[in-house]
């Protein structure tokens, strides 16, 4: 193949995938790696390219989208597990069952494709358990560590992380604003701009008054950031009806109470978190012998069973196997650097999407 042809086709790879692995391009064009090689050196002096161990990446892609190099075994490793892992991960994180299974899934699907391995532990939303899990695996020895901490304010597993000999990526956490952990990193969804998008399809559809219904989780707090602002920028009515709703007695009664709030205030659509209390929400408006959407437009937050609802609830859904995705490939790439490579300390949110569903509609002008 004429260099020129060989030239274009690993530019159109860059531009497809952000990475080129310099072994599997050579493998599956048929040439060897070593003119491959020379040829990334080349586009790299030319600047359309970035070089990197083993490969390339484009030099529009952000360090995040993933190198194809993998680091060698640490030295004072034991790697006779029978793995072949080149590297290992520790996973902490609350709960396997909901809402964290997609991140786990990001995660081992991202570690095993850079040749490494994770190992979980469970927290079960106990903060002594939490840091057992954290002590374990830094006491085994993994090269790296992604943490989703039981509470947004847990400084105790913060300093602990902090002091970590291995780098450290916090899940679906925010670190900017803690008093410690400054050299962590962190990945996770913007709730924040998810309450936005909900309110704003709400919106939309001319919805003025629109009310906010949450259990009280590690979420809850960037959810009503994001809420007020949503309202305060679009001008709606700010005095619709807000609830907080415990999770230890009472739910029916409360929600009950909270949708006759909303009946008496004008209140036509509302934005509900979590999924399974969603679910909840619907069969209570139903039981009052209220109509979804036709009295009440719903929105939910998570989308894991909004589908399932009684009426197919339209749901916003933090991206959740891409932050795991993304969390494992930041961790590799710090497992990776050297002093000569090194870079910033990084703070990465994405953006949750929005599915339409049957419980949203356009406000019915009154007579």
């Amino acid at each position: 193949m004429h260099p020129t042809r060989r030239h274009e086709r690993i530019l159109a790879e860059l531009r497809v995938h952000g990475t080129l692995s310099a072994s599997d391009f050579a493998e599956r064009e048929g040439i060897s790696a070593m003119t491959v090689r020379r040829d990334l050196s080349e586009l790299a002096d030319r600047g359309v390219l970035r070089r990197v161990h083993g490969g390339a990446v484009s030099v529009e892609t952000l360090p995040t989208a993933g190198a194809p190099h993998r680091p060698a075994p640490r030295p004072d490793r034991d790697t006779t597990d029978g793995s072949g892992a080149l590297f290992t991960l520790g996973l902490v994180v609350p709960d396997p069952g909901y809402y964290f299974p997609k991140i786990v899934a990001g995660v081992a699907e991202r570690t095993e494709a850079l040749g490494g391995r994770v190992v979980l532990g469970v927290s079960r939303y106990e903060p002594a358990r939490e840091r057992q899990q954290v002590e374990r695996l830094i006491a085994a020895g993994v090269d790296g560590l992604l943490v989703t901490t039981t509470v947004a304010d847990a400084f105790t597993t913060l300093e602990l992380l902090d002091h970590a000999p291995m780098p450290v990526v916090v899940v679906e956490r925010s670190v900017v604003e803690a008093p410690v952990g400054s050299a962590l990193e962190s990945v996770r969804s913007d709730h924040e701009s998810g309450a936005g998008i909900a309110v704003r399809h709400l919106a939309e559809l001319g919805h003025r008054r629109i009310g906010m219904a949450v259990f009280d989780t590690p979420t809850t707090p960037q959810l009503r950031t994001g809420y007020d602002r949503a309202v305060r920028q679009l001008g709606l009515d700010p005095d619709a009806p807000v609830q907080v709703i415990p999770d230890d007695q009472g739910v029916g009664a409360t929600t009950r109470a909270f949708i006759e709030r909303c009946l008496a205030t004008g209140t036509t659509a509302v934005f509900v978190h979590s999924d399974q209390y969603a679910v909840e929400f619907v069969e209570t408006v139903t039981e009052m012998g209220l109509s979804i959407p036709d009295d009440l437009s719903v929105v939910a937050y998570d989308d894991e069973v909004a589908a399932l609802a009684g009426v197919p609830l339209t749901a916003v859904a933090p991206p959740k196997n891409d932050v795991g995705r993304f969390a494992a490939t930041m961790c590799f790439e710090r497992i990776s650097a050297t002093a000569q490579v090194g870079f910033a300390r990084r703070h990465m949110t994405l953006a949750p999407t929005l599915s339409v569903r049957a419980s949203t509609a356009a406000v019915v002008p009154g007579p």
